[in-house]
C-alpha cells in the first residue's frame, strides 16, 4: 500500500512541477512577444513623426516660396 501511494505521490509532483514549467513558459514567449510587437510599433510611429516633420518642412518652405513669389508680382490694373 505504501509503495502504491509513494508512485502516486510521485506522478502528482512531475505533473504539478511540468505544469508550472509549461505557465512559467507560456508568460515569457506572450511577454517576449509584447516586448517585441511594442519595439515595432514605437519604431513605425517614431518613422511616421520623422515623415510628418519632413512634410511639415515642406509644406513651409513652398508657402515660403508662393508668398516671395506673390511680393514679387506687379498688381495686374
Amino acid at each position: 500500500m505504501v509503495s502504491v501511494l509513494a508512485v502516486g505521490t510521485g506522478v502528482v509532483v512531475i505533473v504539478v512541477a511540468a505544469a508550472v514549467v509549461m505557465v512559467v513558459l507560456f508568460v515569457t514567449v506572450s511577454m517576449r512577444g509584447r516586448q517585441k510587437r511594442g519595439a515595432q510599433r514605437r519604431s513605425e510611429a517614431r518613422h511616421e513623426l520623422d515623415d510628418a516633420q519632413e512634410r511639415a518642412v515642406r509644406a513651409e518652405h513652398e508657402r515660403d516660396v508662393a508668398r516671395e513669389g506673390g511680393d514679387d508680382r506687379a498688381p495686374d490694373s
